[in-house]
């Protein structure tokens, strides 16, 4: 047992606490859709918020322990491709984290507002921007991107920038192509 399988396994622990914090928010998220009182939405959401704080905390222990797995490979491996495209991922994590959360703060406001004046009243149907629906989607994409990078290790910068791009996009559409569409206000019949 040397330092270096130490940060390694610390490296992978952070991976299944983000795995584990991503399930629990994408619970939420859905119970939250469907709470049926403002006071059971705001309960869904504040465990959406709580849970979504082990991330960047996961992102500083990605870093911390892969910059120690780095530098043990020599100054050379700063340029591989795998290190360069995963500080690019964490640095794109970070920042629709940063995105994600000011909004759940402002979702929170709204719904503390509504609540005060009753927790027992109906739940308010809130449609989220459509950036707030794929946001967490593409978020996985990355992560599945950096993964796969640090699994098969490329050389090549523009190899392992791509990965991390396509698993984005990927998740992207199929986020846009799950994401339900605004149903029209009609008066009348359909025939």
């Amino acid at each position: 047992m040397d330092l270096y399988h130490i940060a390694l396994f610390v490296h992978i622990v952070a991976l299944i606490v983000a795995a584990s914090a991503t399930a629990i928010t994408k619970l939420a998220v859905g119970r939250r859709a469907r709470a049926r009182t403002v006071g059971e939405a705001l309960d869904w959401h504040n465990v959406l918020v709580s849970t979504s704080k082990v991330f960047p905390i996961c992102l500083a222990v990605f870093v911390l322990t892969g910059s120690y797995m780095v530098s043990v490979s020599g100054a050379r491996a700063w340029s591989a491709g795998y290190v360069v495209a995963g500080l690019f991922g964490v640095a794109m994590l970070l920042g629709s984290g940063t995105f994600l959360g000011i909004k759940g703060r402002a979702l929170t406001q709204v719904l503390e507002t509504i609540a005060q004046a009753g927790m027992d009243r109906p739940a308010p149907k809130l449609v989220p921007p459509p950036l707030v629906v794929v946001l967490p989607m593409v978020n996985t994409g990355i992560s599945l991107g950096v993964v796969f990078d640090m699994a098969t290790k490329p050389a090549s910068i523009p190899v392992a920038l791509s990965v991390i791009v396509i698993g984005g996009a990927l998740t992207a559409v199929l986020a846009m192509r799950g994401r339900p569409t605004p149903v029209a206000a009609t008066s009348g019949s359909s025939a």
